[in-house]
């Protein structure tokens, strides 16, 4: 990307950071956002301060063209139509390793637990863009790509050294949904194919808020399980992903025991397969 030096500008950056920001390049920015009151209202506050540079991208095949063809040095990453955040980060992450993103949302508070589980998840900061908070945006935007405290080479350099290890005791995608439906299958000796689909369906809802990771998985109306975005999965699940799992299932068979006060007893009494068994066990 051709690197341009400005020299004049009458933003509040240069208080916050001082002259030595003067020296700093454009930054090419890139919104992803599918909603055009908050997509314009982020791109206003950007336009504050004429060394960022952004794009307006409104759905995910416009966000890789924009971030090839522009090589973008940050990623706003807000709602899109067509793809949940989770599977943007998780895409972008693969395609462009130390590119970095800031998840955008619209809560006028960020809780510390949903700000530190969402930067497990790859995102560099969660931001908050509600009418009242959008001023701040410029804020973070400082402090996340302007004075160095990212360090992506870093974090992906921990990151690849902890895949190693969660490899050693997780499951595959594959084996994951084969394990699932296997369970689907056990209960519905029991209960019957639209009461299991009615208990996976209400633990899911009641867990995705706090366990985004989950939106990944999908029941229809007799419990059966799919993945719509497994052949896209290379890694096996990590350690987070698979407590996720394990947090369903055991909200799941909460449900069965509302009908069954013993229904995991019984269960784990069956010749389980060791799959099944292991997204049985308890959330470590």
């Amino acid at each position: 990307m051709q690197t341009l030096i400005m020299n004049n500008s009458d933003s509040f950056f240069e208080e916050f950071v001082g002259e030595q920001y003067l020296q700093k390049p454009l930054i090419h920015i890139a919104i992803a956002e599918s909603k055009p009151t908050i997509s314009q209202a982020v791109l206003q506050e950007i336009k504050k301060d004429n060394r960022l540079v952004p794009d307006l991208c409104s759905n995910y095949q416009q966000l890789v063209q924009t971030v090839s063809q522009q090589s973008s040095d940050l990623i706003l990453l807000g709602k899109l139509e067509d793809l949940n955040w989770l599977e943007v980060c998780r895409r972008c992450l693969k395609q462009w390793h130390n590119l970095p993103i800031i998840l955008l949302v619209d809560q006028r508070e960020v809780s510390d637990f949903f700000r530190d589980w969402a930067i497990e998840r790859g995102v560099h900061d969660v931001v908050s863009i509600h009418p009242q908070n959008v001023h701040l945006l410029q804020q973070a935007l400082i402090r996340h790509t302007l004075r160095g405290t990212l360090q992506n080479a870093i974090k992906h350099r921990r990151e690849l050294k902890g895949a190693s290890v969660e490899k050693i005791d997780t499951l595959t995608w594959e084996a994951t949904l084969v394990a699932l439906n296997r369970l689907t299958k056990y209960s519905s000796c029991y209960l019957g194919p639209l009461a299991i689909g009615n208990y996976w369906h209400k633990s899911h809802q009641s867990l995705v808020a706090l366990h985004p990771s989950l939106e990944y998985w999908k029941v229809d109306y007799q419990g059966q399980i799919s993945c719509p975005f497994i052949s896209e999965q290379i890694e096996p699940l990590t350690a987070s992903q698979l407590q996720d799992v394990q947090t369903w299932v055991r909200a799941f068979l909460k449900e069965c025991e509302r009908v069954i006060v013993d229904f995991s007893q019984i269960l784990q009494a069956k010749n389980l397969s060791a799959d099944v068994s292991k997204l049985i066990s308890p959330v470590p």
